[in-house]
């Protein structure tokens, strides 16, 4: 093949190369204009994507609108999930460790003494000693993510300046409703502080997440009720309390967080035993697509089990559309994605949902301002209260004083992730809420 013939065959397949490039993006900018085939929700990552933009003039002229714009428009682009998924199955063809983790990587701040905050430690009272399911394989510290075995583990690392906001806030949020409500602030724990020994969490440079709660409840005005639940999980965490695929606790794992609660509150909690329970296997949870669909994860799915209430099993929900149906406070999720299993508790993440106890009669009102682990835990408070509502602070425009007056609520709880105490987003959230 003399010279001419090649430049003539490398100039047909630069024109071929060029043509391909050119179709795909009149194909992939025509798959953007439809409208109708945009999604609003994601199986993949488990969360509500952007909604598109109101139009303000504040937001058009500092150009936030437009940009509310960009976020939208690739935030719910037509066949994302498939692309992600794709993704996620060509970067596991690389191969990826059965023991691993994943995620960026942090540092933690050091945990002051509570005794600082001028809080008084009590001494613990005596427990009943449980089987202990500790788990101190160490393994190495790359990220948020750490998988050992067939089960993955949030990591949490404290932030003082965080920590000390969300103090501040809870703080402010009560100093606006003292006067009418009880305020209760539940952090939960995740996963690794409860399941893996402290060894392997030092190893990983990772905070004592019991310090760090009792560090910001010792924060907090003496007149909220603040709810540790950590030592009861810890006591307990022989058994099933957190999912091993999933970033959120277990039903159950719940229900020892609703005993504390029920301690603090001064009510006896209804007998585990007593509850008619719904079982949905094959749980699939965010550690998998978290972790480009780790092997060891996938062969070992979790059963999702959930309790049933006994006063009502009825309830209510709010849509970010403004929409409203009738739901079930545990719905029957068995034709649900594996991934989507969790949404058998509460009917999910909305602005707005409530359950009526015919049962109850007394006008006994609680508000709950929640994240996704809250989801697990309401369904234990419908049989105290003739009416329980919740709002995922992540959603709602409610705020407390408005829906205090609206609903003669008595009892406020602030349940929140330990991750959740130290993001700005979600700060920013909780004030705007307690206003």
């Amino acid at each position: 093949m003399d010279k001419a013939q090649r430049k003539k065959i490398n100039g047909l397949v630069r024109g071929i190369k060029i043509l391909g490039f050119g179709l795909m993006l009149a194909v992939m900018g025509f798959i953007g204009l439809l409208w109708f085939a945009r999604p609003d929700t994601s199986v993949v990552e488990k969360r509500d994507l952007a909604e598109f933009p109101e139009l303000s003039w504040s937001a058009f002229w500092d150009g936030s609108y437009f940009k509310d714009i960009d976020t939208w428009y690739a935030d719910t682009f037509p066949l994302r999930e498939g692309l992600i998924s794709g993704s996620q199955t060509m970067e596991h063809l690389y191969g990826i460790r059965s023991d691993q983790i994943v995620g960026e990587t942090m540092t933690a701040d050091d945990i002051p003494d509570p005794d600082a905050s001028g809080e008084e430690v009590q001494a613990a009272e005596p427990e009943e000693i449980l089987p202990d399911g500790t788990v101190k394989e160490i393994g190495e510290m790359q990220g948020q993510i750490y998988i050992t075995g067939n089960s993955g583990y949030g990591l949490y690392y404290f932030t003082q300046p965080a920590a000390d906001k969300f103090a501040a806030t809870m703080n402010q949020v009560y100093a606006n409703v003292k006067d009418k409500v009880n305020m209760y602030v539940m952090i939960c724990p995740i996963s690794a502080g409860v399941m893996l020994d402290q060894t392997v969490l030092d190893d990983m440079g990772c905070s004592d997440e019991k310090a760090a709660i009792d560090y910001i409840y010792g924060k907090m005005d003496q007149g909220i009720h603040t709810v540790s639940a950590f030592d009861n999980l810890k006591k307990h965490n022989a058994e099933y309390i957190y999912f091993h695929t999933d970033h959120h606790w277990t039903a159950l794992g719940a229900y020892y967080a609703y005993e504390e609660f029920c301690k603090e509150k001064g009510i006896q909690p209804n007998p585990i035993e007593g509850f008619q329970t719904m079982e949905f296997p094959g749980f699939l949870g965010t550690f998998v697509s978290s972790s480009n669909n780790n092997a060891a994860l996938t062969a070992n799915p979790d059963t999702v089990v959930a309790y049933v209430p006994n006063g009502t099993n009825a309830m209510t929900m709010h849509y970010t559309n403004g929409s409203v149906v009738d739901w079930f406070v545990i719905n029957d999720v068995s034709s649900y994605a594996k991934s989507e299993l969790y949404a058998t508790f509460v009917g999910g993440d909305r602005p707005f949902s409530y359950a009526h106890n015919p049962n109850i009669t007394d006008g006994s009102a609680v508000m709950v301002v929640k994240d996704s682990y809250g989801n697990a835990f309401i369904p234990f408070l419908i049989d105290h209260y003739e009416y329980v509502y919740w709002v995922d602070a992540r959603y709602t425009k409610n705020t407390i004083s408005q829906m205090v007056a609206d609903y003669n609520i008595q009892d406020v709880i602030y349940q929140v992730q330990i991750y959740n105490s130290s993001t700005d987003n979600m700060l920013g959230k909780y004030a705007a809420i307690g206003q």
